[in-house]
């Protein structure tokens, strides 16, 4: 029976006309009219009451005890659905328990990779952060960003998935450790500040695959391209900090190379005043991302090694300026965001 039906049928009976003649007037039958007006005497305006279905497997007493459990530790977190039925006794399928944990809220996504943090090394990122959260933009902008990067690093590619709610998605439960490793294959180095990027630099290879030096450093990097854009900042900008990391080869060779420099007005952010592990602190990972990404999407993608160099060099005078500048402009939010992790891994 439509509704506009049903609704005549109920209107007809609010008016006073008897079953057998609302009959002859819609040729609904006395008997259907009857149930009609039943139910919508029993508050369900003429449509069949709801029924309650099947009831759940789980009942809310089992829900909060999965939850609970899942959300203790790291490990539990990963356990397979099938072990975590066997463990609490619950004698239901996975798919039962998946539909379960979904409906809590959690869900089974990918972790998230975050460089290891020691209690040491999230005390000096805090401590960092506060030191410089009342810088605004304009101060901001006169940070020489640098960094090396290498196109293959042998990273682990596998994805694994563990249970969280969207809010927790850089929590150390539900992330993965990374640690640094060497670089391998084609490795560059670039610098940026806010209206301005430096030239990119293809660092020589080693025979043997040896790793670069502190002494390579200093004649590839400090002497040539670092020493040229912090000599052309100088002259624009009248004051500018250079931001290095605290790689093994910014130190020995390059630390004298600093020091010699300080005596000309040299000043930055290097290896013992940059907090450690700190990549989210530095928007130039920011951009090494949007360079990789630019050379995956180039056809056909470059297979040989000056293949490479070219797509780098040729991607890398195209990255977009403006792109450059919100990430610098983004310094004051990731202050925060490390305060407010108490020095622990961001979503930068």
């Amino acid at each position: 029976m439509s509704p506009g039906t049903r609704r005549e049928v109920i209107g007809l009976c609010k008016g006073g006309l008897k079953y057998p003649t609302i009959e002859k007037e819609l040729g609904v039958k006395a008997d259907t009219v009857k149930k009609i007006m039943r139910r919508c005497n029993n508050g369900h305006n003429g449509k069949s009451a709801p029924r309650t279905g099947r009831p759940k497997k789980l009942d809310k007493r089992d829900c909060r005890h999965l939850e609970n459990y899942i959300t203790k530790n790291r490990d539990q977190r990963r356990e397979p659905l099938a072990d975590i039925s066997t463990t609490l006794n619950l004698n239901v399928h996975p798919d039962t328990i998946y539909t379960a944990l979904v409906e809590i809220g959690l869900g089974h996504r990918i972790e998230r990779k975050r460089p290891y943090l020691s209690a040491q090394q999230k005390k000096k990122r805090l401590e960092f952060a506060k030191a410089h959260i009342h810088w605004g933009e304009e101060e901001c902008r006169r940070v020489e960003f640098t960094d090396e990067m290498g196109l293959q690093t042998g990273a682990n590619q596998r994805n694994i998935y563990v249970w969280r709610y969207p809010e927790e998605e850089y929590e150390e439960d539900v992330c993965a450790a990374t640690h640094k490793s060497g670089f391998k294959k084609i490795k560059v180095w670039g610098a940026m500040r806010y209206g301005a990027l430096s030239n990119l630099v293809v660092l020589s290879e080693k025979k043997g695959g040896g790793k670069f030096n502190a002494r390579e450093y200093v004649d590839e990097i400090m002497d040539g391209e670092l020493f040229d854009i912090w000599m052309k900042d100088m002259e624009e900008l009248g004051d500018v900090l250079i931001m290095e990391d605290g790689a093994g080869y910014h130190c020995g060779a390059a630390r004298s190379c600093r020091e010699d420099y300080e005596k000309d007005g040299w000043q930055g952010w290097g290896p013992g005043t940059w907090p450690p592990s700190s990549p989210d602190l530095n928007p130039i990972e920011n951009l090494w991302h949007i360079l990789r990404t630019n050379i995956t999407k180039r056809e056909p993608r470059p297979m040989k090694k000056q293949e490479l160099i070219d797509a780098l060099q040729e991607e890398w005078k195209r990255l977009d300026m403006d792109k450059v500048n919100k990430l610098i402009e983004s310094m004051p939010r990731r202050m925060q965001a490390v305060i407010d992790a108490k020095g622990g891994s961001t979503h930068y």
